[in-house]
């Protein structure tokens, strides 16, 4: 899994596989988090996203366990 830098005050890395749909958030205080079943418009909405932990808490956050 390819992990990207994002500007983000919470979140350092994002990663995703296209293949398991898994993606992968690392943050600057915790430890990294998977969620599984991620659909690809999320994950780009989410890079896209002008704040990236806004959108995580929304969106991600509680909707894609593993």
């Amino acid at each position: 899994m390819k992990m990207q830098s994002v500007k983000s005050s919470k979140i350092n890395f994002i990663g995703y596989d296209e293949r398991t749909h898994k993606m992968r958030v690392s943050f600057r205080e915790t430890s990294p988090v998977d969620f599984c079943h991620v659909p690809i418009d999320i994950f780009q909405a989410f890079l896209n996203a002008r704040s990236k932990n806004r959108y995580f808490k929304r969106h991600i956050l509680n909707h894609f366990p593993c």
